[in-house]
């Protein structure tokens, strides 16, 4: 899965140049939130304890972050000395804290109803700061996000992956997540920071 292909060439003196506010920056936040948040452990919560998608549902029919203020959190950031502040997009689960015209599994879709990554940019502008998107790579969500050893759904041998994702296309979700890339490096303004994490398993069940 290359998001490279189409990035324009450049000389290392170039590269030096547009990294040098990062290099100078230093000190920055990552804020890491999703549904994930509401169990409070951890956000692989829905792997390692093996959470169904109808277990892991009531996480979103709840998600209602109402005291959200994200012009109190830039101004401390700012007032702590950050220079730029990075926020999870869409995390291993899937649900995306933006309004995304590809799922239905987004925060304008909870109780909160607002596109919490918009006023999050906007709020964080405001104070002069940087802002930067994680974005993951896996989705324990999508329909056709195949299964593999990570997945919360992971089990033992060939048959049963086989099985299991029958009817999954991993080219579908790659078409879906290329779309909403496109979708925060187009309706945000211009981004900082873009982290796309994870690397894929390797083998005959990975995607390496």
């Amino acid at each position: 899965m290359n998001l490279y292909a189409q990035l324009p060439k450049e000389t290392p003196e170039q590269k030096t140049e547009r990294m040098k506010w990062w290099t100078d920056a230093r000190f920055g936040m990552f804020i890491h939130w999703g549904l994930y948040a509401q169990a409070a452990r951890h956000e692989w919560v829905k792997k390692y304890e093996r959470i169904t998608d109808e277990q892991y549902q009531k996480y979103f029919n709840l998600f209602n972050p109402d005291m959200f203020k994200p012009h109190e959190w830039a101004k401390m950031a700012k007032e702590a000395g950050m220079k730029y502040a990075v926020i999870t997009t869409k995390h291993h689960e899937g649900f995306c804290m933006f309004d995304s015209e590809y799922t239905d599994y987004k925060v304008t879709n909870t109780l909160y109803g607002k596109d919490i990554i918009k006023d999050w940019v906007e709020a964080f502008r405001a104070e002069g700061l940087k802002v930067g998107f994680y974005y993951s790579l896996i989705d324990w969500h999508h329909p056709d996000y195949t299964i593999d050893r990570v997945h919360p759904q992971s089990v033992k041998t060939g048959d049963e992956y086989a099985i299991l994702n029958k009817g999954r296309d991993m080219n579908k979700y790659r078409k879906y997540l290329k779309n909403q890339v496109r979708e925060l490096l187009t309706n945000y303004g211009k981004i900082d920071v873009i982290w796309l994490d994870y690397s894929f398993p390797s083998g005959e069940h990975g995607k390496g």
